[in-house]
């Protein structure tokens, strides 16, 4: 199984979160994720929520070997085309060490949705009109990158196009996801996460696509440690497990472990 870190920039300053990228830098994570947000998602946050992909462009030159990569995009906030060539200049400035993680974006009436009223950007309030523009938006991204050298203007495509991870909260979206030939992220204790995992692993059976599943949860010290629950989520075909920094001590906790590995 695999490890990864997902930070919540909003947690540390710039400088810090340059520091913590170089100290693990080679450890023990394969790839280290952002977030993307408008607002912090604590009401008394101490630092701005810094724009996923200007973010990972610098951390992209401050380490060699983690993988870096945004999870997820929500599509709403940015055109497809925009995404794409995000993605292949991260590509080009990380020696193709970035992956895209998009999502559909919130309900209008949910939780998240405050940051994007707050700016004036619309929500759709169907669930099934939000799948279909994010099936759309990795339709559009995918034909950037695949451009012809020959097509004018000459817009330049990734070396390697950057794996694509879907964020799903319902078997619908599962479905699509492999239909699409992505990975899928959710939650570690979504209610229906057996159900929701069974869809897109029967859907890349079908489209003779790969199963790729990672899961999202709270980091603990205690991760460290082999926790049978580690090994239940294995057993229903999880491949990756990213951890979650919720709290600015963290990244203390994190960097006094070293260059620790799993079990």
């Amino acid at each position: 199984m695999i490890f990864d870190l997902h930070v919540n920039q909003s947690l540390m300053s710039n400088d810090e979160l340059m520091q913590f990228a170089r100290a693990i830098d080679g450890g023990p994570f394969h790839t280290l994720w952002v977030l993307d947000h408008f607002a912090s998602l604590q009401e008394d946050a101490q630092h701005a929520m810094l724009d996923p992909f200007v973010l990972l462009g610098a951390l992209a030159t401050q380490t060699k070997t983690v993988n870096i990569g945004v999870l997820v995009a929500n599509v709403v906030n940015r055109l497809p085309a925009v995404l794409a060539q995000a993605a292949t200049s991260l590509q080009y400035m990380s020696n193709n060490r970035f992956s895209l993680g998009l999502g559909a974006g919130a309900a209008p009436t949910s939780q998240f949705a405050a940051e994007h009223h707050s700016l004036g950007i619309g929500l759709q309030a169907k669930m099934s009109d939000r799948h279909a523009h994010l099936q759309n938006s990795v339709q559009a991204i995918r034909a950037v990158w695949q451009r012809s050298n020959n097509e004018t203007p000459r817009i330049v495509q990734p070396s390697t196009e950057p794996p694509i991870t879907i964020g799903v909260n319902s078997a619908q979206l599962a479905v699509l996801a492999a239909q699409m030939n992505c990975a899928v992220n959710i939650r570690w204790n979504h209610e229906d996460l057996t159900s929701i995992l069974a869809a897109y692993q029967n859907e890349a059976r079908k489209c003779n696509t790969q199963s790729n599943i990672s899961i999202w949860m709270p980091w603990e010290t205690q991760h460290t440690n082999n926790q049978p629950y580690l090994e239940s989520f294995s057993e229903l075909g999880v491949d990756r497990v990213i951890f979650l920094t919720t709290e600015a001590q963290h990244f203390n906790e994190i960097k006094q472990l070293g260059n620790f590995s799993f079990p």
